[in-house]
C-alpha cells in the first residue's frame, strides 16, 4: 500500500480539516440509506467508515491483500470491495458476538452482492488464520473489527505483523474508549506498536461522540501505517551489494 498516496485521496475525499466534523443529515434515513454502498446489509459503521474502506481498498495495489477480522453481516467487508477492482481477500469470524450473527447470513449477502467467491473466508478464532497457507499475500490493508478487550487487540497487531505488507495501512475499528463501548482497541494497539521493532505511525484519530455516530465515525476509527525495518542480516546483506 503506497501510503503517501492514501493520505492524499484520503485528505481529498474527506475534505482535509473537516474529516472530524459531524455530518448531521447523515441522521436521516432517507438521505442516508441513498448514499449507502449495500443498504440491504445491516452493520455496525457509519457512512463516513464505510467510504474510508472502499477508498482504501480502491487503492490496493495488485499482489497485496486485504484482511478483514470481524465481519458481522458483512456490511464493512461488502463495503471495502464493491465496485473496486479484484484483490486477495481474506476474512475471518467465528460469529461468537451478537445474538443474530452466522455464516449463514454473511454468505447470503456477499452472494447477493457477487462478491461470495471473490473472499476466501475462514470460520474460526482469528488467532487461527496467521499461517502461510491461510494468508499466501501480502496484506496491505488490515481492517480489525475483533475482539477489543486489550489482550485480543494487542494480538491482532503483534501477530499480523509477518503477513502485511512492506508498506501496510491499518484501520482498527471501535478506537474510542468510553463507557457505552468499554473498547481497549486504542490500548491494545499502542501497546503491540510500542514493542514492535518495526516503523508504525497513528495516521489519524477517527473521532464519534457516542458508540453508533452516524453522523462521524460510529466509535472512532484508529488509522495507522506500517513500514517494515529490515533485521540487521537483511541490512548487511544490503550494504555489502
Amino acid at each position: 500500500m503506497d501510503v503517501k498516496r492514501f493520505r492524499k485521496a484520503f485528505w481529498t475525499h474527506f475534505n482535509g480539516s473537516q474529516r472530524n466534523e459531524p455530518h448531521q443529515e447523515l441522521w436521516v434515513p432517507e438521505f442516508s440509506r441513498s448514499l449507502d454502498l449495500c443498504p440491504d446489509v445491516e452493520g455496525k459503521l457509519s457512512l463516513k467508515k464505510q467510504q474510508l474502506l472502499n477508498l482504501a481498498y480502491h487503492l490496493l495495489p495488485p499482489g497485496e491483500a486485504y484482511l478483514e477480522i470481524g465481519t458481522y453481516h458483512g456490511k464493512s467487508l461488502i463495503s471495502a470491495m464493491i465496485g473496486n477492482p479484484p484483490r486477495p481477500t481474506f476474512a475471518c469470524d467465528n460469529f461468537s458476538q451478537f445474538d443474530v450473527n452466522s455464516y449463514d447470513i454473511l454468505s447470503a449477502n456477499l452472494r447477493r452482492h457477487d462478491l461470495f467467491e471473490a473472499v476466501t473466508f475462514y470460520d474460526c478464532d482469528f488467532l487461527d488464520i496467521f499461517t502461510p497457507e491461510r494468508l499466501p499475500a501480502p496484506i496491505g490493508l488490515y481492517f480489525y473489527d475483533g475482539a477489543h478487550d486489550e489482550e485480543s487487540q494487542y494480538r491482532a497487531i503483534k501477530e499480523v505483523e509477518p503477513f502485511l505488507a512492506d508498506e501496510a495501512l491499518v484501520l482498527v475499528d471501535d478506537w474510542r474508549f468510553a463507557p457505552d463501548s468499554q473498547s481497549y482497541a486504542q490500548a491494545g494497539t499502542l501497546r503491540a506498536v510500542g514493542d514492535s521493532t518495526h516503523a508504525w505511525q497513528l495516521l489519524y484519530d477517527l473521532p464519534a461522540r457516542c458508540n453508533g455516530d452516524l453522523a462521524m465515525w460510529w466509535n472512532g476509527v484508529g488509522v495507522l501505517a506500517f513500514q517494515r525495518v529490515a533485521d540487521e542480516v537483511t541490512q548487511a546483506e544490503s550494504a555489502a551489494v
